[in-house]
This record gives structure tokens, C-alpha cells and sequence, in this order.
């Protein structure tokens, strides 16, 4: 049960900010001229790109975090306040600063291969999802947790792209709108509980 909680834990602000659900709509367009297997094809390579980049950067993140002398608790505060940036713009339902720009969402459009640039990276592992890996890791999660909720979150995304064309005729723009707000809420308060973490492990809070 412990192992399962720890799984969720690491889930849940991964599942937020990558945002499966949001992808459907820049997915569509970019694979809008291809047939039925291109697009499962793109969907899969998108997928595992992420979670690719996703599981190397739990692998080898603490060791890059130590070569640059990088304290946890420094990450953490740093990572918390990006990803509050980042939820505070999906409330207001402004582009995420960290994430795909419209010149290369048009630049994928014109690509061959657009599941691994630019939808695996960086629409699915922007910045912000590699930071949430990154603070997850240097935190009190293990690696074996944190693998699995990436690996279940890689099936999510393939899942959701796969189904893309049938999640778009319930994904109208308000209800779309409405879980882009309850995400970014929730990303900010996972945000914030990051940095008082650090604070409190700084001694800079009472505990």
C-alpha cells in the first residue's frame, strides 16, 4: 500500500502538468493529413519519447544535480517556483510559458516525424514536467515509485492521443477550459507545498 501511495504521489503532479487531455487539441491538427496507422504511429512515438526523457532524467537527475552543486532543497524552491508560474498560467488560461510555442506548433505541422519534435518534446517533456521529475527525485521519492508513475503516465498519454479523435467531441472549449483551471490550481499548490518543504528543511520555518 505504501509503494502504491508513493506511485500516486509522484503520478498526480506528473499527470498535471504534462497534461495529457491537453495535447488532444494540438495533437489533431498536427496529424490532421495522415491516415489512420500514421496517426497511431505518431500518437505511440510521442508517448514513449516522453517517457523516455522522462525516466533518463530520474536515472541520472541526482548526479547532475551533484555535478552542478545543486542542494535539494535549492532545487526544490526553484523548481516549486516554476511550476507555480506554470499553474498560475493555466488558472489565468494563458499559454504556458514553459510550454510548445505557436511557431513550433505550425513547424511540427510541417515536419515528418512530429511524435518525437515537437509533441514528445517539448509539448509533453517540456521544462516544467523534467523539473517535476527532477524535484520528485531529489526529494524522498525512490526511483522504482517514481519509474512506474512514469511509465503509467506514458500508457496515459498514448491512451489519450490514440483516442484523440473521440475525446475531442466531449473536449469543447469550456469544459477543456474548466479542467486547465482545476489542473493549474492544483499544480500551484503542489507548487507551493515544494518550497515549504524546503523552507522547513532550511530551518527558515518553524516546523
Amino acid at each position: 500500500m505504501e509503494f502504491l501511495s508513493e506511485v500516486l504521489r509522484c503520478f498526480v503532479p506528473l499527470f498535471i502538468i504534462v497534461s495529457p487531455f491537453g495535447a488532444v487539441p494540438l495533437f489533431l491538427p498536427m496529424t490532421a493529413n495522415d491516415g489512420l496507422s500514421r496517426r497511431r504511429r505518431t500518437a505511440l512515438f510521442a508517448a514513449a519519447t516522453a517517457g523516455v526523457v522522462l525516466a533518463g532524467t530520474a536515472v541520472v537527475g541526482e548526479a547532475v544535480l551533484a555535478f552542478f552543486g545543486i542542494s535539494l532543497d535549492a532545487f526544490r524552491i526553484a523548481g516549486g517556483a516554476l511550476l507555480f508560474l506554470y499553474g498560475m498560467d493555466l488558472v489565468q488560461m494563458k499559454t504556458p510559458r514553459m510550454r510548445t510555442s505557436q511557431a513550433e506548433i505550425q513547424s511540427g505541422v510541417e515536419k515528418e516525424e512530429v511524435g518525437i519534435i515537437p509533441l514528445g518534446i517539448p509539448m509533453l517533456a517540456g521544462p516544467g514536467a523534467v523539473a517535476s521529475v527532477l524535484v520528485l527525485r531529489s526529494g524522498s521519492s525512490a526511483l522504482l515509485p517514481l519509474l512506474v508513475a512514469i511509465a503509467l503516465l506514458t500508457a496515459t498519454i498514448a491512451a489519450c492521443l490514440l483516442a484523440a479523435a473521440k475525446l475531442e467531441r466531449w473536449l469543447t472549449p469550456v469544459a477543456l477550459g474548466v479542467l486547465v483551471r482545476i489542473e493549474g490550481l492544483l499544480l500551484a499548490a503542489i507548487a507551493v507545498q515544494m518550497v515549504l518543504t524546503a523552507l522547513r528543511d532550511l530551518k527558515a520555518l518553524p516546523v
